[in-house]
């Protein structure tokens, strides 16, 4: 079985068992196991903070759940919502950010869209 190596900012991260979770450094003389990108972590907080963080700190942060971005198209314009929250719309209509709920937002459009179909 061949061990895979890489460097990252001066450190040797090893796998030799070909797992997911099975990379390793050393980190001031301590040896850490873990997934290739908390191992990476720890070796940043260890350059950047100079303090030794073992990556299990790190997994529960990156385990928590990424807000879901959502979009929708209405009537040509795109919609978003970075954060999952429903008053966290938000939309560029010409020059101007409307932001709010989702309803709202679309009734603004739609009071738009008619005075200037009515000019």
């Amino acid at each position: 079985m061949q061990k895979k190596q890489l460097l990252h900012r001066g450190h040797r991260i090893e796998n030799v068992n070909n797992r997911e979770d099975g990379w390793s450094a050393v980190i001031e003389g301590r040896t850490i196991t873990h997934k290739l990108s908390l191992v990476k972590k720890s070796i940043d907080w260890w350059y950047e903070m100079n303090t030794f963080m073992p990556p299990e700190k790190f997994e529960s942060i990156v385990s928590k759940k990424q807000p879901q971005q959502l979009t929708m198209d209405y009537k040509g314009f795109k919609l978003r919502n970075d954060t999952g929250y429903p008053n966290d719309w938000y939309v560029m209509a010409g020059t101007r950010l409307l932001k709010g709920h989702a309803d709202a937002i679309k009734r603004h459009i739609d009071a738009a869209l008619q005075r200037s179909a009515s000019r």
